[in-house]
């Protein structure tokens, strides 16, 4: 196992469940620190005991700039540092049409989406000036890149906005040793959309070959190993980019 993430300090948000929890793992078995923030304290508590002695859950909710205040206050009373945030807190829910959609949904879906977003990175990003280095990967969507039957405006319009912070911090941050970078997951095998499968493999994969070449759901895995790609001084002239992690789909389209 590569020695390169000993003694490093990352930030995960939603790491109690899917892809956040997929990569807070991820990132515990390769030696990191891991700081895994979400809201539900009960679930945070369990999953704590999985990524060693070394890594924490700290309860949080990153739609309040408190919370996500006293979040890396304490990373920075306790290490002095932060090397690397995975941005992933999110929601999904089934919008209405455009024309029918309310203006509480709409805030709702851009707070958790988007300003959770911009809440984390600009603290993140206050720790890591001082230390000049660091590297921020933002959780966006293939709907960021386009429209989708399947989504909704705000969601789409919230992952479209994950994109652009990430590239505007990106050229602004350059010369400050830090990379900005994106990932967009196409529709992702968790413990939601598994219980959701209610047909054969085959069924299945017939629905899922009208979008994704390969057939298949995303594995989470798959993205917490691009995650920590990103991460890696492998990827150290990757910046301001977004990773489809998507099977083919947006290539297809």
């Amino acid at each position: 196992m590569s020695k390169e993430f000993d003694e490093k300090v990352v930030l995960i948000t939603g790491a109690t469940s899917g892809i956040g929890l997929a990569t807070a793992k991820h990132m515990a078995n390769q030696g990191a620190t891991v700081v895994a923030a979400a809201r539900n304290a009960d679930r945070g508590n369990v999953i704590q005991k999985t990524l060693g002695k070394t890594s924490i859950f700290v309860a949080t909710d990153v739609t309040q700039s408190e919370d996500v205040d006293k979040l890396c206050n304490l990373i920075q009373e306790r290490w002095g540092k932060l090397d690397y945030a995975f941005n992933n807190a999110g929601i999904f829910v089934h919008e209405p049409a455009f024309n029918e959609h309310d203006s509480e949904m709409w805030q709702q879906i851009m707070t958790a989406n988007l300003t959770s977003v911009y809440l984390c990175m600009k603290a993140e990003l206050n720790l890591m000036l001082p230390m000049k280095q660091g590297r921020i990967v933002n959780n966006a969507s293939i709907v960021g890149h386009r429209g989708s039957a399947a989504s909704g405006p705000a969601y789409t319009a919230a992952k479209h906005g994950v994109l652009g912070l990430a590239r505007q911090a990106a050229a602004t941050y350059a010369a400050s040793g830090i990379r900005i970078n994106t990932i967009s997951p196409g529709p992702t095998l968790t413990a939601a959309t598994e219980a959701g499968l209610q047909s054969t493999p085959e069924n299945v994969r017939k629905k899922l070959s009208a979008l994704n070449p390969t057939g298949e759901l995303i594995g989470t895995e798959d993205i917490a190993a691009a995650v920590a790609y990103l991460f890696s001084d492998a990827a150290r002239m990757i910046n301001g980019q977004d990773i489809a992690l998507d099977g083919g789909q947006l290539a297809k389209l």
